[in-house]
């Protein structure tokens, strides 16, 4: 008797340790599934309709305005949101005209992809696409500004060909802080960024994605907030990758991004 009690409470232990194990495993989704997420459209002045997510934190959180590389939509950067609204920040994750959910028959990076017979063509459309995206992100802006009140703080988030959004929203708004991870940046886009008023900027790289990382030690060489933040590591993956594969990073912006922000 004493050894089927023995083997009933070891085959309860068991079947105990596999639900938690797959409780662990699916924790992560559910994490997601839990954030205060709810798609919004933001008129631009053109008309066109940009989708874009809102996860919403506290009613007086700063904000954070996320905008994606050339290869990705907002939807591919969730666990980058998560850590966000983990410290207690509201993000706006934008879908760039031409992209994710802000694509239409006349504008679609997809459509722009299947129809060009080479690369040339594909980046002349692509640049003539980008055209539009400094109103659109202006649009996002003031759409984030009055979800917040037009009292908080705002930070921008961009990766890659975006970020030079960042440099134009900050001329002629407040603008916090900035992240870029992998920045493209032409040579006037840099000149542009010297005459900003000095802020905390934080620049991510591959060490051998060279034109990126030179980009971001230039930034980095010419900021004086002593709160400017180079990261470069080894190899040569994408920002996109680098996020995905050291899940850490997300942490290290996110909690950077809060303490830039909470003196405001």
């Amino acid at each position: 008797m004493l050894k089927k009690i023995v083997l009933s409470n070891v085959s309860y232990a068991i079947r105990g340790l596999l639900v938690a194990l797959m409780l662990l495993s699916v924790a992560p989704f559910l994490y997601a599934q839990a954030l205060a997420e709810k798609t919004v459209e933001i008129t631009t002045a053109d008309q066109f309709t940009l989708s874009a997510q809102l996860f919403s934190a506290a009613p007086s959180a700063s904000g954070v305005l996320f905008l994606h590389d050339c290869q990705h939509s907002a939807q591919d950067y969730q666990p980058l949101y998560a850590a966000l609204v983990k410290q207690g920040l509201t993000v706006l994750a934008l879908d760039l005209r031409g992209y994710g959910d802000s694509q239409s028959e006349l504008f679609s990076e997809q459509k722009i992809r299947r129809q060009s017979e080479d690369i040339v063509s594909y980046q002349g459309q692509l640049a003539g696409l980008m055209l539009h995206w400094q109103k659109d992100v202006l649009s996002a802006l003031h759409y984030m500004q009055q979800a917040l009140g037009n009292q908080q703080a705002i930070s921008v988030v961009t990766s890659g060909c975006s970020s030079n959004q960042a440099i134009y929203l900050a001329e002629t708004n407040a603008i916090n802080s900035i992240v870029m991870f992998a920045p493209e940046l032409s040579p006037a886009d840099k000149e542009q960024f010297k005459q900003l008023n000095d802020m905390p900027i934080y620049l991510l790289s591959s060490k051998h994605q060279t034109e990126a990382m030179l980009n971001a030690k230039e930034l980095f060489d010419w900021s004086v907030d002593k709160n400017t933040v180079l990261q470069v590591l080894k190899g040569d993956l994408s920002a996109y990758q680098l996020l995905k594969q050291q899940p850490y990073l997300n942490e290290h912006v996110a909690t950077w991004l809060r303490n830039t922000l909470k003196d405001h």
